[in-house]
């Protein structure tokens, strides 16, 4: 008999040895940081964390794996989470809303670093020799990426070559370009290099999607429609939203409005694609762009007044049901062969182009009025390109998300979704840059651990452990607030809207009327309403359900026997329900 894979004994002595050495290297871990976090700190540490990193790059991007078009970035060093964490505890300052909120492309992009572009190729080349020259071309751009800016200025951008050929791809075949940004920040979706290629380079004609535009008021949408009619004037601007907007939102900045808007948004995702707005428009803006392709005739105007009726019989919903729509995904979705390196003749291409999370796969579904491509609020959810056919001569290339390099700050790259929340190594300071903008502990009504109310002066690390308190979020072993758990939680409400951070073009706020800029200069004072505990419960459900979803994403979900015991949103729905039914009593 083998006695290769013959277990060995492990006495107690041998256990409680390795315990020790366990507990010894923890100890010299936690040591190797300085009290203050100032100069010195442990170089074996940080070039352990320059190796995970390069392993990580390594791992990424071979030949059959699956993890081929997974978006790479770079991590923060251990010394850099901890000093964050740190600084994080400090009282902030809270900003003036000008200064804070009005940003201009200037003062975004400050400098302008260039994308990789594809290199010139020639059809003498095999593929070996063309995947040779790519990887040595993005290899010398990537250096000299971090040559010229530190790793400590850069944002986050795409590590992956794999990545950057889909959009390359949809630049070659595409006949006009749609560059999707979200309106609560449009410039950050929008770098001049992009625009700089694909007008002035290609030579394509580019529609700026300005999409959800439910979550601010209107007059912001209309601001920062003139602002980019006068930077580029060469790109046709439409407004676009999968949700039917609140006609009643007319100020985005008021502290009532925004704590009473974190506890009724979440009803929001049940209306998904049952009033959106916006296709009709796009249509239009297509074919004002008066695209002459040889043998290609394309009739705008009955696609448009096809939309019309269509939208008027359904009463404004969109779509078919789900047993439709899932037998027509396989129809509308058609492969690209590898040797279509330019726009096709008998067809009229319009590619989407956009960061992660901006609303790419949804605007599609919305013009399809069915699924036809499969969407997710996780940042990278869609791998490849792929085309749809709208009709029998005009399909649509959607792209995946792609984030480009810039020097912008890390924490808004969290906030509006370009950076998966569930790879945030340290969150605390993404709640500060937001707290510093927003009343972020009035909207989310928390109560200072102090009994001076007024006087007391916030830090990020104590709005995450209020929020911990108030949600019931706390830690499995020592009951401690799960501090993590809420910054993470607050960071998925800014995401999804719930929270609004909502920059606004330059002279925005000087633009209003006299009464409404004081009101939105101004803190209001928090609104006792009765019926706030029921929202309350009803967002603790909803951040538990994202939880659960973004866990299934990621494949880290546990099941076995223990799924069949009960579920703890059933006893928050049983306490919801007892809530509900004692309001009502007492009214």
């Amino acid at each position: 008999m083998s006695t290769k894979h013959r277990k060995k004994p492990f006495s107690g002595k041998q256990k409680r040895k390795q315990l020790q050495e366990r507990r010894a290297k923890y100890i010299e871990r936690n040591e190797e940081y300085d009290d203050d976090f100032g100069e010195k700190s442990s170089k074996k540490l940080l070039d352990d964390d320059e190796k995970d990193n390069e392993e990580d790059n390594n791992k990424i991007g071979k030949k059959n794996d699956p993890t081929k078009l997974y978006s790479v970035f770079k991590k923060l060093t251990p010394r850099e989470v901890q000093a964050n964490r740190l600084a994080s505890m400090k009282p902030f300052t809270r900003l003036d809303v000008k200064s804070a909120l009005e940003v201009s492309v200037k003062d975004i992009y400050t400098t302008i670093i260039e994308f990789p572009k594809r290199p010139p190729w020639n059809y003498q080349m095999n593929k070996e020799q063309l995947t040779a020259n790519e990887e040595k071309y993005f290899q010398r751009w990537l250096k000299d990426v971090y040559d010229r800016w530190g790793k400590e200025e850069l944002s986050f951008f795409e590590h992956n070559l794999e990545v950057w050929r889909q959009l390359w791809r949809v630049f070659e075949i595409s006949d006009m370009i749609l560059i999707i940004v979200d309106i609560r920040h449009p410039l950050l979706h929008f770098p001049p290099s992009l625009y700089n290629f694909v007008v002035k380079e290609l030579g394509r004609d580019m529609i700026l999607v300005f999409n959800k535009i439910d979550l601010v008021a209107r007059n912001t949408v209309e601001a920062w429609s003139r602002y980019f009619q006068q930077e580029f004037p060469n790109v046709h601007i439409v407004g676009f939203s999968s949700f039917p907007v609140d006609k009643k939102f007319v100020n985005d900045t008021a502290t009532t409005y925004l704590q009473q808007r974190v506890a009724r948004l979440p009803r929001r995702r049940k209306l998904q694609n049952r009033g959106s707005i916006g296709k009709k428009d796009l249509l239009v803006a297509c074919k004002d762009i008066k695209l002459v392709k040889k043998g290609v005739q394309v009739d705008w105007e009955g696609l448009i007044a096809q939309y019309e009726q269509q939208e008027h019989e359904n009463g404004g919903c969109d779509g078919a049901d789900d047993s439709q729509r899932k037998s027509d995904d396989s129809k509308a979705i058609v492969e690209i062969h590898e040797s279509e390196v330019a726009p096709h003749k008998d067809y009229i291409t319009i590619g989407l182009v956009g960061h992660p999370n901006v609303g790419k796969s949804s605007l599609i579904n919305s013009i399809m009025r069915r699924t036809v491509v499969s969407a997710s609020k996780t940042p990278g959810h869609t791998k490849h390109f792929q085309t749809i056919h709208l009709t029998g001569n005009i399909r649509l290339c959607d792209s995946p998300g792609l984030v480009f390099p810039s020097l912008l700050p890390k924490a808004t790259q969290i906030l509006f979704g370009m950076y998966p929340i569930s790879q945030v190594q340290e969150p605390y300071s993404t709640i500060q840059y937001l707290a510093e903008r927003i009343p972020l502990e009035k909207i989310l009504r928390l109560t200072p651990p102090e009994a001076d109310e007024k006087e007391y002066r916030w830090s990020a690390w104590d709005i995450c452990e209020a929020f911990a308190m108030k949600r019931h979020f706390f830690t499995s072993k020592s009951s401690r607030p799960d501090v993590y758990r809420a910054a993470n939680a607050i960071l998925r409400m800014t995401n999804d809207g719930r929270i609004l951070l909502s920059f606004k073009p330059p002279g925005f706020f000087a633009s209003l009327p006299s009464s409404s800029t004081n009101r939105s200069l101004r803190s209001s004072q928090e609104v006792d309403d009765p019926s706030q505990t029921i929202y309350t419960k009803l967002q603790d459900l909803e951040i538990g359900h994202e939880e659960e979803e973004e866990k299934e994403n990621d494949k880290n979900k546990v099941g076995g026997s223990f799924s069949l015991l009960m579920d703890e949103s059933d006893v928050w729905f049983n306490s919801i329900f007892i809530e509900i039914t004692r309001h009502e009593s007492l009214i």
